[in-house]
C-alpha cells in the first residue's frame, strides 16, 4: 500500500516511535495516501501495545484502524459513484 516498512517486528520500541514521528508532518495530498498513513500508524501502535502491554498504545492503534477504514471506504464510495475501480 505504501513505502512504509511492512515488518515492524524487528525495530525496538523507541526506533518504532522515531519513524512514526519521521512520517507525521509529511504531506499527503491524496486520500490513498491518508489511508497509507493510518495504515503505518496502526501497525506501529499495534507494535508498542504487543511488546509492552501498553493499553493506550492499543487504543491509538484502533483509533488509527478506524480512521484508515473510513478513508479506505470513502475511496471505495468515490469509486462506485464515478464509475471507476473493478
Amino acid at each position: 500500500m505504501s513505502d512504509y516498512p511492512s515488518d515492524l517486528s524487528v525495530p525496538t520500541g523507541p526506533q518504532l516511535v522515531r519513524a512514526f514521528l519521521s512520517e507525521i508532518d509529511k504531506p499527503r495530498s491524496t486520500p490513498a495516501e491518508k489511508a497509507a498513513f493510518f495504515d503505518f500508524k496502526a501497525r506501529v501502535f499495534a507494535a508498542l501495545a504487543e511488546r509492552g502491554g501498553n493499553p493506550d498504545a492499543a487504543k491509538a492503534a484502533e483509533r488509527a484502524r478506524a480512521d484508515r477504514d473510513r478513508i479506505l471506504s470513502q475511496i471505495a464510495t468515490g469509486e462506485t459513484l464515478s464509475g471507476g475501480g473493478f
